[in-house]
């Protein structure tokens, strides 16, 4: 089962979430079309550029738009043409041809665009900021950091608008230190996230991700402090103590140092503390301590703050969820169910829920609960057909009511979709064992025990089979 808590985002899709991110969301098609096209605003198209895009005056801009929505492609640019000529601060017309394309998912055409904005306005460096944004949502680095630098270098010298040099350089910065991050070039992603924050010293996404790369650089009290601040500019944001003690995991994992592992959880666990005791009914401290106590194996702790946990934030489903999970690891069948459909209740279609409850009810001796179990791991994979970890539940409750032709399409399929939860390494484990192949089951095991992410419920379980093999 995942880590549910809320944790540091460090890698490719830390940029700050703007306008533009979500047309570039919309540009690699995460969308659907109809809902890109009532995207389509003045704000996507002109925000960047002037402080009142729904002004009167920029009204030809709006009629570009719907000329644009009628599949008048020509009209929509002309009327933009005479947006630009009335106001020579708005960006390059094929730069705002390039947005409209891509929020309508017409890509090919936004990338054509983008070319000629480069060739015409060879000065804009928003082209290599568009293309370097949807270079991260690919997940590639190295892309992405040449386009960051070439869209940098741009910036330095760009002076025709200063509202859009702001924002490029926010945008740019924070992008390339995303990018930074990921390669664990800690002081120069510090750097680069100290430029954002110069552009938008308020920013509570910049605090935090300076917090992060500070953590990681050894300096602990200005990483708190970044946190801290991160929190007087966002209340939604978790505690400063919560933060810091998820770097203090973080930091406990990727040592090699006994001693200096034990620090840090043990710094982690005091972080937690004091975080809980400041506010014992902020959801997100109840849910980050709750899930640290169960990883952590203090089950009876756990059992304690959860209670109060329920009584505090009722309506949360992480809470009624990890109320689950502690049940189940101490062995409670009847309150982890409790908790499960109570977590559906709050949360329907819970992936991880339904997963647990499934495997619950096909361990039951009753023909009827087996026969929910399986109706339940059955609509989860029709749910998420592109997830190992229910696939691999779903192969695991056929093969205990005597299905084995599915089991095996189910099992093949989850294989083929990557990396398991180390629960679900487990299911597969014990199904290799049954196919006499406890060689690759203890390996796999033994790689799952290993893995300090997310909570490991039926952990004694892989540790007895592995003494077995």
């Amino acid at each position: 089962m995942a880590s549910i808590i809320w944790t540091f985002n460090t890698g490719f899709h830390a940029a700050p979430r703007t306008a533009i991110a979500a047309l570039l969301a919309l540009a690699i098609g995460v969308v659907a079309a109809d809902r890109a096209t009532a995207q389509i605003t003045a704000k996507t198209l002109i925000g960047d550029a002037v402080s009142d895009p729904d002004d009167a005056k920029y009204s030809d801009v709006s009629e570009a738009i719907k000329r644009y929505t009628n599949k008048d492609v020509l009209g929509a640019k002309q009327f933009l043409e005479s947006a630009k000529r009335k106001d020579a601060r708005l960006p390059p017309v094929n730069l705002m041809m390039a947005k409209l394309y891509f929020l309508s998912r017409q890509n090919q055409n936004g990338l054509a665009a983008l070319e000629a904005t480069a060739r015409d306005d060879p000065g804009d460096p928003e082209p290599y900021l568009l293309l370097a944004d949807q270079a991260i949502a690919a997940q590639q680095a190295i892309q992405a950091s040449a386009l960051y630098d070439k869209a940098i270098e741009l910036i330095d010298k760009y002076d025709d608008n200063p509202r859009r040099k702001r924002k490029f350089v926010i945008r740019a910065h924070a992008g390339r230190s995303a990018v930074l991050q990921r390669w664990q070039d800690w002081a120069q992603a510090e750097a680069d996230i100290q430029k954002w924050m110069e552009a938008d010293p308020d920013d509570a996404n910049a605090h935090s991700r300076l917090g992060f790369v500070l953590f990681m650089q050894g300096r602990e009290k200005d990483g708190y402090d970044a946190f801290t601040k991160a929190k007087s500019l966002n209340d939604e944001l978790p505690s400063p103590y919560v933060s810091a003690a998820s770097m203090y995991q973080r930091l406990a994992t990727q040592t090699d140092d006994g001693k200096q592992e034990a620090e840090y959880q043990k710094k982690a666990e005091q972080s937690f503390l004091r975080a809980y005791q400041e506010d014992k009914e902020n959801v997100t401290t109840l849910i980050a301590y709750s899930e640290y106590l169960i990883r952590t194996g203090q089950l009876e702790k756990a059992a304690q703050v959860l209670a109060a946990a329920r009584a505090a934030q009722e309506n949360s489903f992480q809470i009624q969820l990890l109320s689950g999970v502690q049940a189940q690891m101490i062995g409670d069948v009847d309150a982890a169910e409790k908790y499960y459909v109570q977590t559906l209740g709050l949360s329907p279609g819970n992936r991880d829920a339904n997963n647990q409850l499934a495997l619950l009810l096909v361990a039951s001796d009753d023909d009827a609960s087996k026969a929910r179990g399986e109706a339940i791991a059955r609509n989860n994979a029709k749910l998420n057909p592109n997830n190992a970890d229910v696939n691999m539940t779903l192969a695991w409750v056929l093969r205990q009511v005597g299905k084995g032709s599915e089991a095996n399409e189910a099992y093949q399929k989850a294989i083929r979709q990557g990396t398991l939860s180390a629960d679900s390494t487990l299911l597969l484990a014990k199904l290799l064992v049954e196919q006499k192949r406890g060689d690759v089951a203890k390996g796999l095991l033994e790689n799952a025990l290993k893995r300090e992410q997310g909570i490991f419920i039926n952990r004694s379980q892989a540790e007895a089979l592995l003494e077995t093999l």
